[in-house]
């Protein structure tokens, strides 16, 4: 699992908010464009390995996504802390 120190991000406070965000954004583009892949290799009779490998990637990144929302909202609780 991914900590803070691995993400590719060194600021702090609402900088590094807004870089997560955008990473995250990517990360779900990336996820949603998958989602095609996948179907047009359904429609298209790949062959199962490349879509079981496509299905992998998908899920690599819905992890990741997860791991960022969270530290978005961790770093989200500690800015708003007085």
């Amino acid at each position: 699992m991914q900590t803070q120190e691995d993400l590719p991000f060194n600021m702090k406070g609402h900088d590094k908010v807004n870089d997560l965000k955008k990473y995250w954004n990517g990360l779900i583009s990336r996820h949603r464009k998958l989602d095609t892949e996948i179907k047009e290799g359904y429609d298209h009779y790949r062959p199962d390995q490349y879509i079981k490998s496509l299905k992998l990637n998908k899920l690599h990144l819905k992890q990741e996504i997860e791991i960022v929302r969270n530290e978005v909202g961790d770093l989200l609780n500690i800015i708003s802390k007085p």
